[in-house]
């Protein structure tokens, strides 16, 4: 006797990107847009200023404490310094820009179709 069940399903268009990936992809966007004219140059003075605060000496939790703890803050720093640097860009100047690098908008309703599958298992 066939046993059957109905499951539904969300499949991506295109595959996950790895996190290696998507850091590379935000660095690229975030050096297009430090050389694009159209973002103010009031935003463009976070990313010198995160950078300077990652190779400087002052820290809020010192390198040397519990080994890679003291990372902790410049690896937040800069996580939140790029996502805040994006966000203040004109949006349609970052969408340009995403477009260019192949990569879009992070999620959009178009990279993903809803649908439902059997699953028949004939063994039983």
């Amino acid at each position: 006797m066939a046993d059957s069940t109905t499951r539904t399903a969300t499949t991506s268009k295109s595959s996950d990107p790895s996190v290696i990936f998507e850091i590379w992809r935000s660095m690229q966007l975030v050096w297009r847009l430090m050389l694009d004219e159209r973002v103010p140059a009031l935003t463009k003075l976070i990313v010198p200023l995160v950078a300077l605060y990652i190779i400087s000496p002052i820290d809020l939790i010192p390198e040397g404490l519990l080994l890679f703890v003291g990372a902790i803050d410049d690896i937040a720093l800069l996580f939140f310094g790029t996502k805040f640097f994006i966000a203040l860009c004109p949006p349609d100047v970052v969408e340009e820009h995403r477009r260019a690098l192949g990569s879009g908008r992070e999620f959009t309703d178009d990279e993903y179709v809803d649908g439902t599958y059997r699953v028949v298992d004939e063994d039983k």
